[in-house]
């Protein structure tokens, strides 16, 4: 009787034990196919974050623009020495025309989130990063609608006062052959309102290059999350 026990006990033990093992290995199947869902989606990310560096060098490069035409005009206005209607003309239409609009891909970053997925992710600055990320780049679009809403009444008198040459375009593809056309005043508001805005286009400036740097950083951050090799 005791030997019949024994046996029933241990066929138990072994039943009871290859289930366990059976649901620990679906268990651990089932994260390690999350774990390969959380890496691809980060992986998805560093794709994102090489074409949003992309546009950044493209924002750089055009604020910069502005803040160099919309500083000629600020230091030049004024100066009834100043003959050339050609420069007037150019910087006038680079300072008030040139804005940007930041177009990003947050679609893999909320799947991320909506999904679960990014509780699996390990390293916490990961986490951060990210979040900090795509909430500054929402900061940076409603930077550029209020440069551009800041600029609106500027667009009137650039129209009634100058005229575009030909249709040449620059290295950033923007219209710039700008000529001034007649005897123009130039009021303390209109001077004083391109003078902040080259003040927000600074301000922006010095964001993204903030963010290009932190970008940099998450970078390395998803590569180690992901064990990939630079």
């Amino acid at each position: 009787m005791k030997k019949q026990l024994l046996k029933y006990l241990a066929e138990f033990i072994i039943i009871v034990a290859g289930i366990s093992i059976s649901f620990y290995l679906e268990k651990q199947n089932a994260l390690a196919y999350k774990d390969e869902l959380k890496n691809q989606s980060l992986g998805r990310i560093l794709n994102n974050i090489e074409v949003d560096i992309e546009d950044y060098e493209f924002n750089i490069a055009a604020h910069k623009m502005a803040i160099k035409s919309g500083t000629w005009l600020v230091k030049h206005l004024r100066d009834d020495a100043i003959k050339s209607k050609d420069s007037i003309g150019y910087h006038l239409g680079i300072a008030i025309t040139v804005n940007t609009i930041f177009v990003d891909n947050q679609e893999e970053y909320r799947g991320l989130q909506n999904s679960g997925l990014i509780e699996l992710i390990e390293n916490e600055e990961v986490v951060t990063a990210l979040q900090n990320k795509y909430t500054n780049h929402n900061f940076y679009k409603r930077l550029e609608e209020f440069i551009m809403d800041n600029k609106k009444s500027l667009f009137d008198f650039l129209f009634k006062h100058t005229q575009l040459k030909t249709k040449k375009r620059n290295a950033l593809g923007l219209p710039y052959d700008r000529v001034l056309i007649g005897k123009v005043y130039f009021p303390n508001e209109v001077i004083e309102r391109i003078n902040e805005s080259t003040t927000w286009h600074q301000f922006y400036l010095e964001r993204i290059e903030a963010q290009i740097k932190k970008d940099g950083a998450l970078v390395a951050l998803i590569k180690k999350e992901i064990n990939t090799k630079e």
